[in-house]
């Protein structure tokens, strides 16, 4: 027996409710289908829907099987749980299909194969998931994501419009779910837009991960505007190396309309490959960055470890704000934001009078609160060796006394991060402890290790929650102490245990135990 995970019932909950469903046969499909194989009982089957995952299929729903990121696997061995899950049917390809026959699966599903998968999926999501907000922002970078999404959400709903946001965070907005990747599968983010769009809303604000555009998540989402932020090293225990990971995000330009209206950070490498790549093939671009050769330029005028005055050259016309968001990468997610703004239609001054109101994203540069003994506490999600080197390089500045860090890293991911994290917390804080950051089933200790061979000087405290309490106890007058790596997480997984755990709510206690 299967069951629906606790996320996944909250969906069908909220989504049957809008009670929006559309039931077709299979004959009013009109599928452009090559031939049919299998066990077919019924030869015209009633049709509620789509899904790419096998976990999520319902009642009445078509499961699609589509090819896997390796040659040993394929979504057609799932044939069988979809099935008995309720899918009235499977659809694959020929490719698919062969697959079933060289791994000797005698499945008993009806299987109905098809020459276009993705043309098939994204005509299947468009008959059942018609509904979609109008104005459509895609985010895809290493580092900066998130923000510029939330930063986005906030000022559009500074202007009382609805909208819905897909990403790290899960789904905001409109509508309010957990998800399990930043960028769902196809089928369910068009549920999710539908969804949202039957709640009012006519924005949509989504995270585009790497992962997503080589798995062709995003596929039949019609984009108004898109946002490179920026490329550095992450993911390559998936892509393998720094070229293949620009590649996976430069794809992005072949699902693209010209119509799409880009906004680049200009001032990195990558971002200068996205512009020019993009420019050759047409599209209307807008840069953004704190060089001279960028559109829209940028410039901090003052900085504090709790404010900054920030000047944003557009044009011949000059404008400039105040915020709590600090850092110069905050300054270029708030830009990028009011440019996406922008090009919905939105006035761009009423939107900058708007910023110095913006609040916090959850886990990012997040202020946590100030000791008794005169300390800053702030959390941040930074888990790569760019994010690490922006946050410290920022808080260095604005830092009177000593920069405390506490910082681990993640088991099961990119390995070789490691040392470079390592490197930059030596170089720019004073004071570092090495302690424990989703070990999974990797020796946490080796972990600790691999970090600490470039910050010898560093403190090694295995228990998160002991490394946070003493860095914080230790912080004096004028320190700043930043929690660095799990940001808005709340778990910290060892093996395959999820224990719940907040950088957050630890450092708020430590903070309220000092005497």
């Amino acid at each position: 027996m299967y069951f629906l995970s606790p996320m996944h019932q909250t969906f069908r909950k909220v989504f049957d409710a809008l009670e929006n469903k559309v039931m077709k046969k299979l004959s009013e499909l009109n599928v452009k289908e090559i031939k049919r194989k299998g066990n077919w009982t019924d030869q015209d089957p009633e049709i509620i829907g789509v899904e790419t995952n096998s976990l999520k299929v319902e009642k009445g729903d078509i499961f699609l099987a589509r090819a896997s990121n390796t040659k040993e696997s394929h979504g057609i061995i799932f044939s069988d749980q979809a099935i008995q899950r309720g899918a009235s049917l499977v659809i694959t390809d020929p490719d698919g299909y062969q697959f079933a026959l060289d791994k000797d699966l005698h499945s008993t599903a009806p299987f109905l194969i098809v020459g276009d998968l993705e043309y098939t999926l994204n005509y299947i999501c468009d008959v059942f998931y018609p509904d979609k907000p109008n104005f459509v922002m895609g985010v895809t970078g290493t580092n900066g994501k998130t923000s510029v999404v939330n930063f986005s959400q906030q000022l559009i709903e500074q202007k009382n419009k609805s909208c819905v946001t897909i990403g790290t965070l899960g789904v905001g907005g409109v509508v309010s779910l957990k998800t399990e990747n930043t960028t769902p599968d196809q089928s369910y983010i068009a549920k999710i837009l539908q969804m949202a769009k039957l709640k009012g809303a006519d924005y949509a604000l989504l995270e585009v991960s790497s992962h997503s555009l080589v798995q062709r998540r995003i596929n039949g989402i019609q984009f108004k505007v898109f946002c490179f932020t920026n490329l550095s090293q992450d993911h390559l225990d998936y892509h393998k190396n720094m070229e293949k990971y620009f590649q996976a995000k430069l794809s992005i330009l072949d699902v693209l309309t010209l119509d799409t209206k880009i906004i680049i950070n200009i001032d990195t490498e990558y971002g200068k490959r996205f512009f020019a790549k993009a420019k050759n093939m047409g599209f209307k671009i807008e840069t953004i960055g704190f060089s001279d050769r960028a559109d829209v330029k940028l410039r901090i005028l003052q900085g504090t470890a709790n404010i900054q005055f920030i000047e944003i050259v557009k044009g011949a016309l000059i404008y400039e704000f105040q915020t709590h968001l600090i850092g110069a990468f905050q300054a270029l997610n708030i830009g990028m934001a009011l440019l996406a703004c922008e090009k919905f239609g939105f006035n761009f001054q009423e939107m900058v009078d708007s910023c110095s109101s913006l609040k916090p994203v959850p886990g990012r540069l997040e202020f946590v609160g100030k000791t008794k003994k005169g300390a800053l506490v702030y959390i941040d999600f930074a888990h790569t060796p760019d994010a690490l080197k922006h946050l410290l390089k920022s808080l260095r500045v604005l830092t009177k006394g000593r920069l405390l860090l506490v910082f681990g890293a993640g088991g099961e991911r990119d390995k070789d991060k490691r040392k470079f994290m390592g490197s930059i917390a030596y170089k720019y804080s004073d004071v570092i402890y090495v302690t424990d950051d989703n070990p999974r089933h990797e020796d946490a200790k080796s972990i600790r290790k691999q970090i600490m061979e470039s910050c010898p000087s560093a403190i090694e405290i295995e228990d998160r929650a002991a490394a946070i309490t003493i860095a914080i106890q230790q912080a004096q007058l004028d320190d700043v102490v930043i929690i660095a790596g799990k940001g808005h997480e709340q778990v910290q997984i060892v093996r395959d245990n999820y224990f719940p755990f907040s950088d957050f709510e630890q450092a708020s206690i430590a903070i309220q135990l000092i005497e």
